[in-house]
């Protein structure tokens, strides 16, 4: 075992080797992955015959973490860039403080959304403010104004749209890809793979990560869903509504009548809906407020259960931007802790569901 000691010497005597090793590999490579940097330095540095194997491994894991360090800071600066002129470029539908949380190969998405907007009645008010990746998608934020007829199912269907077509679209470089499953997930093509380090077993299995928890009864669902949507558009907007599922935002003020209210559509709503019941004051609001995230955040909690208070972590920040009022620190510890409680018991279901279909099987 190497002390820190034989560390800092290391580093200090051969700094120009790791610099350079790292510099080489980062010069042919957008994106770092483990298995493409094991085939590449390996064997590196066992002509410094003055040093023992472990001395060899040391350094070459220092030269990963300067390479890694080294394509980070130029993927940073290429988005900073390409999402600048895509703003700038777009000044009139995408608000100039815009944030992209998403790699520059769905870009062109993004741009076709832009032209849409820009299609819209002025009346709609209609603005991208942002966008990010989530669970291998690309989810457009726009802002509108939903009371204006017409707007709420064509912005949605574009956003529905958007979204789909980013799991057939590498998130690196725009090429074809589908979506992948790691530690994490991520559409990708098959040049930039390796960027997700060893796949899971049910990779290939999933092709949309809004419908994973209920895989039994996917293709019933999108049928039916399809067909109720095309009957409740105008024959015009039948093509687009094909095989879509929009996500609807949740309506500003809260309907008791099931008719008259999506979001208790699902199982899931209505125990969103029951505990808004339940609550008052400031943690009513957030339910109310964020009751459509905290859905998708269940649907889309795929990951497995020792990731799960990073997973709840991240979404709940991500909505920080989307508050209709800054969030407090106790506001997060709330929705976090709810949409935990959520995760949990809909892990649980499906589990005692597999159990079941296992057993009838």
């Amino acid at each position: 075992m190497i002390d820190e000691k034989r560390k800092a010497w290391l580093r200090g005597a051969y700094l120009d080797r790791i610099v350079e090793t790292a510099q080489h590999y980062a010069a042919g490579h957008t994106h770092f992955a483990d298995s493409d940097w094991e085939s590449f330095v390996a064997g590196e540095y066992e002509y410094l015959t003055e040093l023992s194997a472990e001395d060899h491994s040391y350094l070459r894991e220092q030269a990963g973490l300067e390479a890694f360090r080294r394509i980070v800071a130029a993927l940073s600066s290429a988005r900073e860039e390409a999402f600048g002129k895509l703003i700038v470029d777009n000044a009139d539908v995408i608000q100039s403080d815009a944030r992209f949380a998403l790699d520059i190969g769905w870009i062109g998405l993004l741009q076709h959304a832009a032209d849409r907007v820009r299609t819209y009645p002025e009346e709609w008010r209609a603005r991208i403010v942002g966008g990010k990746e989530k669970l291998g998608c690309c989810v457009v934020h726009i802002s509108c104004d939903y009371d204006q007829r017409g707007c709420r199912s064509e912005v949605e269907r574009l956003r529905e749209e958007i979204r789909l077509r980013s799991l057939a679209t590498c998130e690196i470089c725009g090429s074809s890809g589908r979506l992948r499953l790691s530690g994490f997930a991520k559409t990708v093509c098959d040049a930039h793979v390796g960027v997700m380090g060893e796949l899971r077993e049910d990779d290939g299995r999933w092709a949309d990560p809004w419908t994973w928890n209920d895989a039994s009864s996917v293709v019933d669902d999108l049928l039916d869903k399809g067909r109720a949507l095309i009957s409740a558009y105008p024959a015009a907007s039948a093509e687009q509504l094909r095989d879509m599922d929009p996500v609807r935002p949740r309506p500003k003020d809260h309907m008791l009548a099931e008719g008259n209210d999506p979001f208790i559509e699902t199982e899931l709503g209505k125990r969103i809906d029951a505990d808004f019941l339940q609550f008052t004051g400031r943690p009513q609001e957030l339910l109310l407020e964020f009751g459509w995230h905290l859905q998708d955040a269940v649907n889309g909690a795929a990951v497995k259960e020792e990731y799960l208070d990073g997973y709840v972590r991240d979404e709940v920040a991500g909505w920080r931007e989307l508050a209709v009022q800054p969030l407090t620190e106790s506001d997060e510890e709330f929705l976090r802790g709810y949409l935990r409680g959520l995760i949990d018991e809909e892990y649980e279901r499906v589990r005692l569901k597999q159990k079941v279909d296992r057993n009838n099987e």
